[in-house]
């Protein structure tokens, strides 16, 4: 079988179709370019879109728009050293850019491929537990499920206890925990016999995502900076990255998607354990504000503040 893609059918899989109004842009910038060193001005460009596109070239904020995409992905450069700005790319721009794109589209890929096995693993689980399955679908269709309630504590050493009978008990190799550390201090992560508790959890396998405000005490951080390398060095999955915010957000130490340790109350330290079952509208929202907050932080050992 003939497993040659044409170089089309590779660039509308990793988002770069032909008809895609960057693209577009890109090929109008090729053609206006007499020699590939040069820097085609505005004017210049939107001339040649309206010979290849017409009426349809589109308004200036649109092609502004794609410019600024194409610079992003380092599909094109621009000169910004005079008033008017001057548009160039090339051959070795784009084959930098591309292998960049490749890259990020392959570990998305894997990613999405991964959860979906994960996905298939659990119909598979589901395949030999119908039965009981079923059962539970009744109960629940008639309200005879059970949900967990919250469970409110006050003061950090009931806080603890909470975390480790929501959060940590029974914790196994690929759990994620995600806490914030807006409202943590010092004393409050560093203390050694916690430090110990935590370092078993990533022995076995448990993930762990931090953010950082950018709120911290810089001590605090510093020390964590310094363990953070060691137990990376040791091969433990921390995460631990800061997305500078003024705003308010959640405050929490999550399980997977499984619940949260809510705090409601920093004076006096109050916090609330929300299980999925009890508010899944409001899990999804601390989660998601969290990862989004994550995906944009800077790791922590790159990190200058």
């Amino acid at each position: 079988m003939n497993t040659d893609l044409h170089y089309e059918e590779v660039l509308k899989v990793i988002g770069l179709d032909k008809n895609r109004k960057d693209m577009v842009v890109l090929g109008a910038l090729l053609k206006a370019q007499k020699d590939l060193t040069d820097f085609i001005d505005f004017e210049t460009l939107r001339k040649q879109l309206a010979k290849d596109e017409g009426s349809r070239k589109g308004k200036d904020p649109l092609i502004y728009r794609s410019l600024s995409w194409l610079e992003k992905e380092g599909l094109l450069e621009i000169d910004k050293s005079s008033h008017k700005h001057g548009y160039n790319t090339k051959i070795s721009m784009m084959e930098r850019a591309l292998e960049k794109i490749v890259a990020n589209n392959v570990e998305i890929l894997e990613k999405e491929l991964k959860q979906l096995n994960s996905e298939i693993t659990k119909l598979a689980v589901m395949k030999e537990r119908i039965g009981s399955i079923a059962t539970g679908l009744i109960d629940l269709a008639v309200g005879k499920r059970e949900i967990e309630k919250p469970v409110f504590a006050q003061g950090w050493n009931n806080i603890l206890r909470l975390f480790d009978d929501k959060v940590f008990n029974g914790l196994k190799k690929g759990d994620v925990i995600r806490f914030t550390l807006d409202w943590l201090t010092q004393r409050d992560y560093m203390n050694p016999e916690r430090l110990k508790n935590i370092e078993k959890l990533y022995e076995i396998g448990v993930e762990t995502r931090a953010i950082d405000h950018d709120r911290s005490e810089k001590n605090v951080r510093d020390n964590l900076k310094e363990l953070l390398l060691q137990w990376r060095h040791k091969g433990y999955k921390m995460g631990y990255r800061v997305f500078p915010r003024d705003d308010a957000t959640y405050q929490f130490l999550g399980r997977n998607d499984e619940g949260i340790v809510l705090v409601v109350s920093e004076s006096p330290l109050s916090a609330t354990w929300l299980s999925r079952d009890s508010n899944p509208e409001l899990i999804d929202s601390a989660i998601a504000s969290f990862d989004k907050d994550y995906e944009k932080g800077t790791d922590l050992a790159d990190f200058e503040g």
